[in-house]
């Protein structure tokens, strides 16, 4: 049985999943463009150890920018999908450094 059954859950697992002692010396912003039937903007801006969530905004800037449905999401976070497999499916589009998206996911525990 998957952990989540919607982005919303994901998205409320963040502040509790998110490890901050590995964040301390980052400044950096990871804008979700999340479309399908759940459709927006999410960005996860990660400063001094700390995580600040915005909805509903575009950063011009941000470290990693990716784009997916929110259903892929869901499934990658439930272990369901294979990142790197979705990201050569099309799935997933990734606009930043693979390392750094790599180092970012750990913040939150990820294993799928």
């Amino acid at each position: 049985m998957p952990r989540y059954s919607t982005f919303d859950e994901v998205l409320a697992s963040y502040p509790s999943r998110f490890n901050g002692d590995k964040a301390q010396s980052m400044d950096d912003k990871v804008h979700m463009q999340l479309t399908g039937d759940n459709a927006r903007d999410v960005t996860l801006y990660v400063h001094n150890g700390e995580l600040d969530i915005i909805e509903g905004e575009v950063p011009e800037d941000p470290t990693l920018r990716l784009t997916a449905k929110a259903e892929d999401w869901v499934k990658i976070e439930n272990g369901d999908l294979n990142p790197m497999m979705a990201m050569m499916q099309g799935k997933v589009k990734m606009k930043g450094s693979v390392p750094f998206a790599t180092k970012f996911m750990t913040l939150f525990g990820y294993g799928g």
